[in-house]
């Protein structure tokens, strides 16, 4: 005599199905990045930070050459030009990559740097004006970067009071000298 009826083997083997796919939807392997995921995240604002750093530095030399050599630096600065494209279009790519995956403060701050770190005029004669240009770009990517970090939950809770006293520590240490 057996006890099994084939409803309680049909009921037993969805039920083990169920708990199997559940335990195999909830497989997440380390260092997959999901899309808005905190890996994705995180790789969406890096490469905003590293577009934008480029992309400085390419606009920054090309204005400092421009202003100190002048006329003669013209044809190197033409062979430069699908450079400076490029990395513009890295730019505009990795500002779109945040804007897909990241949050709104984050999204709003990237439009900010994107929009600074192209402000910068390449055909400023005066160079005390360009600093001041580059000192926006850089509190741009500054305050990215705060933001960034708050989203990931880089930064110190209230809760973790050991490590704010540590962080506290240390920056009193680096001001007292």
């Amino acid at each position: 005599m057996t006890f099994i009826t084939p409803g309680i083997a049909a009921a037993g083997i969805k039920a083990t199905g169920s708990v199997t796919a559940a335990l195999i939807g909830h497989y997440r392997p380390t260092g997959v990045p999901r899309l808005g995921s905190k890996e994705d995240r995180a790789q969406a604002y890096r490469r905003m930070l590293e577009a934008s750093t480029r992309s400085f530095n390419y606009a920054y030399q090309f204005s400092h050459l421009q202003r100190e050599a002048g006329r003669p630096a013209h044809k190197l600065l033409l062979g430069q030009l699908p450079q400076m494209w490029e990395v513009t279009g890295e730019l505009i790519s990795a500002l779109h990559g945040v804007q897909l995956c990241g949050t709104v403060a984050v999204i709003d701050l990237a439009k900010e740097l994107a929009a600074a770190t192209s402000d910068l005029e390449l055909n400023e004669k005066d160079g005390a004006r360009v600093q001041r240009q580059a000192e926006v770009i850089v509190a741009a990517q500054a305050a990215f970067l705060d933001a960034c970090r708050e989203d990931l939950a880089y930064v110190t809770r209230w809760w973790q009071v050991p490590r704010r006293f540590k962080e506290w520590r240390h920056r009193r240490k680096q001001t007292n000298g």
